[in-house]
């Protein structure tokens, strides 16, 4: 019974949430950060919708079957990683600016734009915690900080985007948040969770 679930409904819940995320969060996102790509690039529209289906997708399947498939989990993250790097350095803004009002999100979380703070700026960075988890917690907070301090610079000397603290604190609770999700939540859990070898 899983595996036809996991073969015939598991595809088609993943591209319904695939495509509800894109009329939600991702059309927006994409014609204000990389509009020159959705300019330039034919159909990026179900690009997107169905890289996300099948990251969703096999993300899925791991969970239904409650093993880490290793393979399947590195191919996960290149996925994942290769459209943070596409949202973070692929803008065309061409705009270079320094920003210390760290937490000048909170007017911005108050009037209601709960998408870019909690999705954009936190959510998204939280499978990079999970990497983390078997760093002390400080070691990881200081792993974190200088990562997105990282990011932060280069995007600064890219030309695209601003070097902004709120979005140092934002990124970095998110990634620390995926580290608190996986060292302390369900440690008993994560001890049964199967790793599948990849051979």
């Amino acid at each position: 019974m899983k595996k036809y679930f996991i073969i015939l409904v598991l595809p088609i819940i993943s591209l319904i949430a695939a495509v509800t995320m894109y009329f939600s969060w991702f059309q927006g996102w994409l014609y204000f950060y990389l509009k020159h790509i959705m300019a330039t690039v034919s159909h990026m529209g179900y690009i997107t919708v169905g890289i996300t289906a099948i990251l969703l997708y096999f993300v899925a399947v791991q969970l239904v079957n409650w093993k880490i498939n290793k393979a399947l989990l590195v191919f996960c993250y290149i996925i994942y990683f290769s459209i943070l790097v596409c949202l973070l350095f692929g803008k065309a803004s061409d705009t270079q600016g320094f920003s210390s009002d760290t937490f000048g999100f909170i007017d911005t979380f108050l009037a209601g734009n709960l998408r870019v703070i909690i999705i954009g700026n936190v959510l998204a960075f939280v499978p990079i915690g999970f990497l983390l988890k078997k760093l002390g917690f400080f070691t990881a907070l200081l792993s974190a900080g200088m990562l997105i301090f990282a990011v932060e610079g280069m995007q600064y000397i890219m030309h695209v985007g601003f070097f902004d603290t709120g979005d140092v604190f934002l990124n970095v609770c998110g990634i620390m948040l995926g580290y608190i999700l996986i060292r302390f939540l369900s440690p008993r859990k994560f001890k049964r969770f199967k790793v599948k070898p990849t051979s």
